[in-house]
């Protein structure tokens, strides 16, 4: 297999008119070859260019490949050979012909062969852009010399991409780009092309906090600051540059779900319909870090599946060449770092990031190829790294061949200047001037701040005007509706055309029984709850998103949102048809076998529009463990970070019923761990995260609805049920969904004399079953069970009104979940740091698996567990 050597000597690729060969058999000259025997030395081009490309000055292109391989076993003319070189093995290449379309190939060739005309205003433009860009840079690292930055110096050319990008999409009528990139650049590309100002900058290098006084957070580091902006010097263009933590590449997942959100909205049809002015993902990803994590695998599966796409990603790779101290050939086991694109038959456009004129033919075939085809294209924009990973870093202590040409290297800022400069396009002192210039603007700003600078609000704007951060009361809110249209819009759930044909079973266990439900106002079950909040919520004018790995079914086969006819297989939501024309619409997707791609995607997604409702539904609860960066550094943290609110609910199935280790525990620990709920003060609505584990579908109802009906917006973990879903006892009636009803933080124990109560045990979700059948089987009175139904904010308040009935009652937490697992950990020291009361613990022992792989083991812990939480009964 071909690849590129390391670092040898620059060398003219293009020209390979050395190659000689003894072969005679096919001699071709511009005199006599004929126009077939030409096309098949173009189509050799077409495929094996590439590889002799002059994109990179650390390449030694002229390595063994099918190309030489050719050259040598035909005697091409040399002025063809110059031909075909200047056009496909020049600053510029592209890998196309593994994608299995010849229309396609056609276009991509059309593309190559006709180069765009940057004028000579365009290019004294992308010089003033990247001149300051140096300048920034250098401003920085003298007066902030004790701070890492990770400056754009060696990789200016992705600076001439994003800006020639952002005015190609207002040619084009795109109206909004999404940006995810990393450190890597980040302040100039802020600066430089966002209008990002100067004030605010340093108001956060000076060590101060990057939001209004009145937006109340922890803030980020300097190289993970966003922004969302209308550009002036492109018609309006608004570009989001999304947040992002240090974990490379999870910030494009985001991105796409933002996108595919902004697509709703922008469309007038009520599922994303067809629009040539769609919203444009820009990911910029590093070059070890693109093709080193797996996120970018499955960013790239979502790319063409209903579901998930977005009409077309650009991405743009700044290739370095260098993975932070790694060499290039320790990045990848493959030709280049963009060969994923391949697996998914996207063209691969290799740009020499010195070449301004080659960056703008790579802005040009993308936003032409996007547009058209609405697929994705990838940029592998090869430039290099001035410094190590980041000005005080070293990198001649592992990479003295490569730094020695850098040390060579002119600038893309200085080379361009001076190109102008040969041009008269601009006054002598023109890189002088601008330099200087863009100095004197940051050192006057700089001067002139003071301890009072109070950056402009960003957050609550536009669609989230009218919405809040959280106080620090625990607030309810009635969350009911009207019984009449509940009963409508459970009918209406089932409802299918006289043709359809369903399958039997549903027809009598899904169909008929949800009527039979509307009909008596009798055993509402949980899919029937998620049917009413959802149809309710979109009769108010929300659209709702849920997703995962067989949500329109039902890991357990029971939500059944959409149906299949059995003779035709043609797909119907009765709910989304609820009256005729409904604008708000479910969207229920079945996603690809993937959780952190996907987690993000919902997140991003949510992050956009706050009237959505949306979901992720994890199969089994644990399977949230893939997607653990997604939930640590931007679903519990983004708003304190960034001031970013989401309503993303997480959906994870949850209880131990003898399956073993795996499939049973969606780990509520950690999620209590993750939040900032006070163990000495009671909490507040503010809490970061909300962490519920329900037993009734009303509960469910009235949580979800709860996420829409408040003026702010929380993530939401549900503790899903798996054996309640068609449990006879957990059950509703829908008056308890009506007017005037409201989620329930704790639910008390009706059934007993608190006169009476000797022990009280307090529960949380499935659990709660366990201990009721118990009771009943020993015909016990003298025990009460309390439910709290929300963990987190931890309902202090609530809970101290139940446990007054019980003066003298003994308290004991009892969970199925391990002593070291589950929330004991968490309820403890909140019962006895704030109630002032002591807490005893029945469950099962420390265990460092979440359960036992041995069935009759199994039963003998839940026996014992029992026997703990009822041994005072005689």
């Amino acid at each position: 297999m071909f690849r590129a050597t390391r670092l040898a000597a620059t060398t003219s690729p293009r020209n390979l008119s050395c190659m000689k060969s003894d072969v005679s058999s096919s001699v071709l000259t511009n005199a006599s070859a004929s126009a077939e025997e030409a096309e098949k030395v173009r189509d050799v081009y077409k495929k094996w260019g590439y590889l002799h490309a002059k994109t990179s000055p650390f390449l030694n292109n002229n390595s063994n490949s099918p190309l030489l391989d050719y050259l040598k076993d035909n005697n091409v003319s040399p002025d063809l050979q110059q031909e075909m070189g200047d056009v496909y093995c020049s600053d510029i290449s592209v890998q196309y012909m593994h994608i299995p379309d010849t229309e396609k190939q056609t276009f991509i060739t059309q593309l190559i062969q006709n180069p765009p005309v940057l004028s000579t205003y365009d290019k004294v433009r992308m010089a003033k852009v990247t001149l300051r860009s140096e300048s920034v840079d250098k401003f920085l690292s003298l007066k902030f010399s004790n701070l890492k930055l990770y400056g754009c110096e060696g990789a200016e050319g992705m600076l001439v991409f994003c800006q020639r990008l952002f005015e190609e999409c207002s040619s084009n009528k795109v109206e909004d780009v999404v940006i995810a990139m990393p450190h890597r650049g980040r302040i100039s590309l802020l600066t430089e092309c966002l209008e990002f100002p100067y004030d605010r900058l340093l108001h956060k290098y000076s060590g101060n906090y990057e939001y209004h006084s009145t937006e109340g957070g922890t803030g980020d580091v300097l190289s993970h600051l966003w922004t969302s902006v209308s550009l002036s010097q492109c018609d309006g263009v608004n570009v989001t540059l999304l947040p992002n933590p240090s974990h490379l590449e999870v910030a494009s997942s985001v991105a796409l779900g933002k996108v595919r959100a902004k697509m709703r909205d922008h469309s007038t049809e009520p599922f994303y319909g067809d629009n040539e002015n769609y919203p444009l993902a820009l990911l910029i990803h590093g070059d070890a870090a693109f093709v080193g994590q797996g996120i970018s695998f499955e960013n790239a599966q979502m790319s063409k599946l209903s579901g998930f796409n977005t009409h077309g990603s650009i991405h743009l790779i700044t290739n370095n060449m260098i993975g932070f101290t790694s060499q290039m050939e320790n990045r990848t086991s493959s030709f280049s770092v963009a060969d994923i694109g391949k697996m998914y038959d996207v063209p691969v456009i290799t740009v020499n990031g010195l070449n301004t004129d080659a960056i703008n033919h790579a802005v040009t075939m993308a936003m032409k190829w996007r547009t058209r085809y609405k697929e994705d294209v990838i940029i592998d924009l090869q430039c290099y790294r001035l410094y190590g990973h980041n000005q005080h870093d070293e990198p001649r202590f592992t990479n003295p061949r490569m730094y020695k040409i850098v040390d060579e290297l002119k600038s893309l800022p200085i080379s361009l200047s001076e190109e102008l400069l040969s041009k008269n396009a601009v006054e002598k002192n023109f890189i002088e001037f601008t330099k200087s210039t863009c100095s004197n603007e940051l050192s006057d700003v700089f001067s002139k701040l003071t301890d009072n600078f109070q950056p402009q609000k960003t957050a609550f704007l536009k669609k989230w005007s009218g919405l809040r951060q959280a106080n620090s009361a625990l607030t309810t809110w009635l969350t009911g509706y009207p019984l009449p249209d509940l009963k409508y819009i459970g009918l209406k759930s089932v409802e299918i055309p006289h043709d359809f044909t369903p399958h039997p079973t549903l027809y009598r266990s899904h169909i008929n029984k949800r009527i039979k439900m509307m009909e008596t106002g009798e055993k509402i079950d949980w899919s029937m709850a998620e049917s009413l909040a959802f149809g309710s919520l979109m009769m108010q004018g929300f659209n709702v998103r849920i997703s995962g790995e067989d949500v329109p079914r039902g890991t357990f086969s029971h939500r059944h949102v959409a149906l299949y006819d059995q003779v035709s297989e043609e797909t119907i939501t009765p709910i989304n048809h609820i009256v005729s024309h409904q604008p708000s619409q479910v969207e229920a997707v079945n996603s690809l076998l993937s959780e952190e791609g996907v987690v993000g995607f919902e997140y991003g997604y949510s992050l956009e529009n706050p009237n959505s409702l949306c979901l992720w539904e994890a199969q089994f609860g644990d399977f949230f463990n893939p997607a653990q960066v997604m939930y640590d550094q931007y679903v519990v943290t983004g708003e304190c970070k960034w001031i970013l609110q989401s309503g993303l609910v997480s959906l994870l199935p949850h209880g131990y019923d003898g399956n073993g280790p795996d499939h049973t525990s969606a780990r509520p620990e950690r999620w209590l761990q993750l939040s900032d709920s006070s163990e000495t003060e009671a909490d507040g609505d503010n809490v970061n995260v909300q962490i519920v584990n329900l037993t009734t579908p009303a509960q469910y109802f009235h949580v979800l609805r709860r996420q829409l009906v408040r003026p702010f917006r929380k993530p939401l973990v549900v503790m899903s049920p798996k054996g309640l879903l068609r449990s006879p006892d957990a059950v509703s009636t829908l008056v308890e969904f009506g007017d005037g009803t409201t989620f329930q933080r704790v639910l008390g124990d009706n059934s007993v004399n608190p006169s009476s109560v000797k022990r009280v045990l307090i529960t949380s979700g499935k659990h709660y079953f366990t201990l009721r059948t118990k009771r009943e089987e020993l015909g016990d009175t003298s025990t009460a069970i309390i439910r709290i139904e929300e963990l987190c904010p931890f309902p202090s308040q609530e809970l101290q009104k139940e446990l007054l009935k019980y003066n003298s009652a003994e308290l004991v937490w009892c969970q199925e979940e391990a002593r070291n697992q589950g929330a004991w950990s968490f309820v403890h020291p909140r019962v006895e740091n704030i109630l002032g009361i002591k807490l005893k613990y029945a469950g099962r022992p420390v265990c460092p698996a979440v359960a036992v792989g041995v069935s009759k083991w199994h039963k003998e812990e839940v026996k014992q567990i029992l026997a703990d939480a009822f041994s005072h009964v005689s």
